[in-house]
């Protein structure tokens, strides 16, 4: 009661209190004021005769009073209280307004219309689930998930929030491309939520969670409560989200809204190379996801520009599959459309994600190859064939050792590499084998490392048991290579290692021989045994790590194979001479498949003429509107070194010049000499060009990619309901189905929390010292008035 009436916000019970003066003056003046007071009091009522004795005195007390609460106030008095609080910590709730969000789903089970009915509030929660009319069921199909979370913030019935609010400060927020509250402490505001719409264009669910405690840093937040579909297309992958607020002790509890498997045929990714060749058959595989359509037949058709060029009919298998087909392209075009779609079924969830569209450039050019060996080896001759067959390639042989008449009885051998410096650069890609380095001439291994560093040629050294790479340590092959090379020969591996598909290989066609992951990663196992593999130091700074060996070397991963930027061109390795064994009882179609995209990957950008000393790059060619774009530029110098600066500056225009160029600054990425790295965002969709600073123009690459339109909402219209429980979990909290929703305040009650508060109150401002001495004068007022004093 003493500290309500003291105007706190907090209270509690009263631990201890004390009185005292801000401006203390001796104690005996003190006295001999309140005294004086007294006596001044006790004069003037004594000169009083119209007064009765008792009224004198009560009008003396009252005088007396005035005057001691005056005097006493000049002193400004504080009272100190020491109380025993309960802590209100935030809770936080957080709202969907995703486009995703404004899906309505079609519930045709007694429980999914029996769960949009609670929402609703139309139904009790835990009540028998009842029958459904065709006229309610068409009705509660037609409602999106955003108004099934709008219904559950008003259901006042349900005692959801408000007993939330009773224990914590609970702040709302909306969230989709950015995070927005919608009211301040205690109850979402109505109007708030009545504007609150599912129109934003992509979901940044991880970063949402991180900006909202980002906002009460340094305030105890006992939760987060999650309204939303699951779906997150943005910014901070949501799980890794979940992982921090677990280390802060934030538990967070998702409400999952949509149906976990709703009927739908998407197409999920088409995977076909960015630059294919005119009159080569092109591999495509699409990855389609299905639900509730098993069995059904459906076609896959594959457009390129206006023309039909393939078309599969599948037999659905109602989870994900892929289907793959080639195409074969007749005409060279700097970028056509490849359309994949996928024919609609009646009562999909979502027709938009049936399609997708792939930029594609197509090219009518030779890649011209050197392939300089030693002796034949198994892998030599499986892979001379391979380079045979491919009509896209110019290949040129150097064989050390062998029939030296080769040359003269083939135009496709040569007898040493070109001595003659133009006839050097006018390869694009060599193939060192395993030969000595003392084969070359200094001048001729000056002029491979130059290729790849000033004019943008690549090298591949495939390894073998005596002399490639260790006779290369001290020349300037070595130092072109993506690997530490040591002076030792190689050495052996047991029979079952074998090589595993690194991190960046999984994201990397070169290393894709099926499919499926778990399917490539099989038929790489069948690389064994491996007998013996160079000596080496680890991968370099900056080197990017394809393929590792199933078990470590001395403690270490080995660099199986690996790439690095060199200059203006490319450096590959690969440590075994052992890749024929893809062949085992499979023929020919993996291990040439593996030899294909490795001579594409490396030599195709100096076909396009796109390797000069500052290489711009995106990660896609084609967006949809709002995505975020990931730009890199590789930079190097006069001396084609790489360029150490704090960032680089690029601009994001585009083609047509409509609008005004937006610079971009991009940032070293550690670890990488001359890699900057950088994000863009277009919300306008067009044609879109990349440039770099004025000086740099005649140096660098333009690389242009495509902002389409699109439903980024609609790829996935599934309720993330796994990738919502695994956040729950790693932030110690718990999903909750809609039914479930009576025991959510049990659940994130937590454990109450005290502390013992002082607080300081200056006696000056209180409303009751102000009403006593109002009392006080207003007494004495009335008394005297009522005997004609006044």
């Amino acid at each position: 009661m003493l500290s309500r009436l003291l105007g706190f916000e907090e209270t509690g019970p009263v631990r201890y209190f004390e009185w005292y003066l801000q401006n203390p003056w001796p104690a005996f003046i003190l006295l001999a004021l309140v005294v004086a007071a007294a006596g001044l009091v006790v004069f003037l009522y004594r000169q009083e005769r119209g007064l009765p004795r008792g009224r004198r005195i009560l009008l003396g007390v009252c005088r007396f009073v005035l005057y001691a609460v005056i005097l006493l106030l000049l002193f400004e008095p504080i009272l100190a209280l020491e109380m025993t609080v309960r802590l209100r910590r935030n809770f936080l709730v957080l709202l969907d307004v995703s486009q995703s969000m404004a899906i309505q789903d079609p519930r045709n089970s007694r429980e999914s219309l029996a769960d949009a009915a609670m929402c609703l509030g139309e139904v009790e929660f835990g009540a028998e689930v009842p029958m459904v009319s065709e006229e309610q069921k068409r009705r509660l199909q037609a409602v999106s998930r955003l108004e099934l979370a709008k219904g559950l913030l008003r259901r006042r019935q349900a005692n959801l929030f408000r007993e939330l609010a009773e224990q914590h400060r609970v702040r709302y927020f909306c969230f989709g491309e950015r995070l927005e509250p919608t009211s301040g402490e205690g109850e979402v505001e109505e109007g708030s939520l009545a504007r609150a719409a599912a129109e934003a264009k992509a979901t940044q669910l991880g970063t949402a969670l991180e900006e909202a405690v980002a906002r009460y840093s340094g305030q105890p937040i006992a939760g987060i409560i999650l309204l939303t579909d699951g779906a997150s297309n943005e910014g901070l992958e949501p799980t890794e989200a979940a992982r921090r607020l677990g280390e802060r002790r934030i538990p967070l509890f998702p409400i999952g809204l949509g149906l976990p498997d709703p009927p739908d045929i998407a197409v999920r990714d088409v995977v076909v190379p960015e630059t294919v060749f005119c009159r080569d058959s092109v591999s495509t595989r699409v990855q389609l996801r299905s639900a509730g359509y098993k069995g059904r037949s459906v076609d896959v058709v594959a457009r390129l520009g206006e023309q039909e060029v393939a078309r599969e009919r599948v037999v659905l298998a109602g989870k994900t599959q892929y289907v793959e087909f080639s195409f074969t392209p007749e005409v060279a075009a700097d970028e056509v459309a490849l359309e994949v779609a996928v024919t609609p079924v009646e009562g999909e969830t979502s027709r938009d994600n049936n399609r997708v569209r792939k930029s594609l450039r197509v090219v009518d050019e030779k890649i011209k190859v050197i392939y300089v060996e030693g002796k034949p080896r198994w892998e030599y001759r499986y892979l001379r064939a391979v380079l045979l067959r491919d009509h896209r390639l110019d290949v040129k042989f150097v064989m050390t050792q062998g029939d030296r008449d080769l040359p003269r009885a083939s135009a496709q051998y040569l007898s040493q590499f070109p001595e003659r410096a133009e006839q050097a650069f006018d390869f694009d890609l060599i193939i060192l084998g395993d030969v000595p380095a003392s084969v070359f001439a200094p001048r001729q291994l000056a002029r491979m490392e130059q290729l790849v560093r000033e004019r943008g040629g690549s090298l591949l050294m495939l390894a073998g048991h005596r002399h490639a790479p260790v006779s290369y340590l001290g020349t300037p092959i070595a130092a072109a290579l993506p690997v530490r090379l040591l002076p030792d020969q190689a050495a052996p591996v047991d029979d079952l290692v074998h090589p595993l598909v690194a991190e960046a290989g999984g994201e990397n066609a070169v290393m894709s021989l099926a499919p499926d992951p778990e399917r490539n990663q099989e038929l790489w196992a069948l690389v064994r045994p491996l007998y013996r593999l160079p000596r080496l130091d680890g991968a370099k700074p900056g080197a990017t790590v394809l393929a590792e060996l199933s078990e470590s070397t001395r403690g270490e991963r080995y660099p199986l194979v690996a790439w690095q930027r060199y200059g203006t061109g490319k450096t590959l390795f690969v440590g075994t001479d052992q890749l024929w064994r893809l062949r085992f009882k499979r023929g020919d179609t993996h291990h040439a498949r593996f030899w294909r995209r490795t001579v594409q990957f490396l030599a195709l950008s100096r076909l396009l003429g796109e390797n000069k000393r500052v290489h711009l790059a995106t990660d896609r060619r084609e967006y949809r509107t709002g995505q975020r774009i990931q730009i890199y530029a590789n930079v190097l110098n006069e001396s084609f070194e790489p360029v150490d600066a704090p960032a680089y500056s690029i601009h994001v225009a585009e083609t047509a010049g409509g609008r005004t160029a937006r610079p971009v600054r991009l940032k070293p990425v550690p670890g990488s000499p001359g890699l900057y790295e950088g994000f863009s965002t277009v919300t306008e969709a067009g044609r879109y060009r990349i440039t770099p600073p004025a000086l740099d123009e005649k140096l660098a690459n333009a690389p242009e990619f495509t902002v389409k339109e699109g439903a980024l909402e609609q790829v996935e219209p599934a309720m993330q309901e796994e990738t919502l429980r695994e956040m729950a979990e790693l932030s110690g909290g718990r999903f909750f189905p809609v039914r479930e929703l009576p025991t959510l305040p049990r659940s994130v009650g937590g454990t109450e929390q005290t502390t013992v508060i002082r607080r300081n109150k200056e006696l000056w401002d209180l409303p009751v010292v102000f009403l006593l001495l109002l009392g006080c004068a207003g007494t004495e007022w009335y008394f005297r008035r009522k005997h004609n004093l006044v």
